[in-house]
């Protein structure tokens, strides 16, 4: 049987819960359905707009086809996309008066009436969280008589199961996220003078260089005795790195609307000691109990109690959830929680990230995480960078 696309994914549920259109303005849903990654409207792109939705896309499920409605500004990087047929709203000149709430309003509604068929009671799906009044004011004043309909449990329910090309966008995140790995384990290696912030440039850098284009780039690169504080995020700052500092990073760069996440611990310069490689056996151990034990059939909460036990073996409690699927958003469900008796499945990607920490009563600090594809035969590694305190420590 053929994989559906997702967009074939997500007209396949609306159609089964007799939904005719749905209006998506959701960065991370319209990137699923579309192929386009929306880039964040902050800067003046963002103001020139006056707030309205950068982006929309209508997908007509009797079309089974996507109309994209977007500010001018992204015409072109729609173009790359290779949606040809876009409706392009002015955001801004400087040779006229231009009201683009107006040429919102105005691309919307033909878009909604190229996309509804012909239908005077369409039900529209929409996002309840992420549908502003103007989007849905429009909607009205195209089908009066319309319905409203919730079709954020549609998406999340499409894009649950990871598609081929998920997957392959999943990979390209993991190996920027590699690089940034890899060139922390570097600067650990070989003494140097460095802030926080410096390492942060640096592994920023390796990403970007290691896909061939700027990669944006969330998390925590925190250092020293803070290390033992879970009180996310701590850094980067200014601080100076000194020679036995443990490190904690926890990065999640974005590759063309991919997310990668994946955490690692180092020791600056000098052999880790006893309350380090403690807590790093723990997280490992933990780690690699969950790992082994991810496989079509078992249930979320199931990983996270067999990870508990390693904790249990080496003295420690439990402190933290540990983990979560992973794809077009950083943190998707399911998650490794108590609670989540949600059951794995194969062609999820999972993140595993056990963590430790000493608080206040110490200075150390340990977190681990790799991205791993669920298979018919248990987990793989989309991660391929080194644990930061494995070498040498049985």
């Amino acid at each position: 049987m053929k994989e559906q696309s997702s967009l074939q994914k997500v007209v396949s549920r609306m159609k089964e819960k007799g939904m005719d259109l749905a209006v998506l303005t959701n960065a991370s849903n319209i990137r699923y359905v579309s192929g386009f990654d929306m880039p964040a409207n902050a800067g003046w792109m963002g103001d020139v707009s006056n707030g309205l939705p950068m982006a929309a896309a209508v997908v007509s499920a009797a079309e089974e086809e996507i109309f994209l409605v977007a500010s001018d500004l992204y015409r072109n990087m729609v173009l790359r996309t290779g949606i040809m047929d876009g409706e392009f709203y002015r955001s801004f000149t400087h040779l006229e008066e231009n009201d683009p709430d107006t040429n919102f309003a105005e691309a919307l509604q033909k878009t909604l009436e190229k996309a509804g068929d012909g239908k005077e009671k369409p039900i529209v799906g929409i996002e309840p969280n992420d549908t502003t009044l103007a989007v849905a004011e429009q909607i009205k004043k195209v089908f009066p008589a319309c319905s409203f309909e919730n079709v954020s449990q549609i998406i999340k329910d499409s894009r649950y199961i990871k598609t081929l090309e998920d997957i392959r966008g999943l990979k390209e995140a993991a190996r920027a996220a590699d690089a940034a790995q890899i060139r922390l384990y570097e600067i650990s290696k070989t003494e140097g003078d460095y802030t926080e912030l410096d390492i942060w440039y640096e592994v920023q850098k390796a990403a970007s260089l290691a896909v061939g284009c700027p990669v944006p780039f969330v998390g925590e690169l925190v250092t020293g005795a803070r290390t033992g504080l879970s009180d996310y995020p701590l850094g980067p700052t200014t601080r100076k790195v000194e020679k036995g500092d443990i490190a904690i990073m926890d990065i999640s760069p974005k590759v063309n609307g991919y997310w990668g996440d994946c955490s690692n611990s180092v020791v600056f310069w000098k052999e880790p000691d006893e309350e380090q490689i403690r807590y790093f056996r723990a997280v490992r151990d933990a780690y690699e109990a969950g790992f082994d034990a991810i496989r079509p059939g078992v249930k979320f909460n199931e990983v996270n109690r067999i990870m508990e036990e390693q904790y249990k073996k080496h003295g420690l409690t439990f402190c933290s959830y540990q983990g979560h699927q992973i794809g077009c958003n950083v943190n998707e469900k399911p998650r490794f929680t108590y609670v989540d008796d949600s059951v794995l499945e194969e062609n999820m990607v999972v993140c595993i990230e056990p963590q430790m920490y000493t608080g206040k009563a110490g200075k150390t600090g340990v977190r681990l995480e790799r991205m791993l594809h669920v298979t018919g035969n248990g987990a793989v590694e989309l991660n391929r960078f080194p644990w930061g305190l494995d070498m040498g420590i049985g």
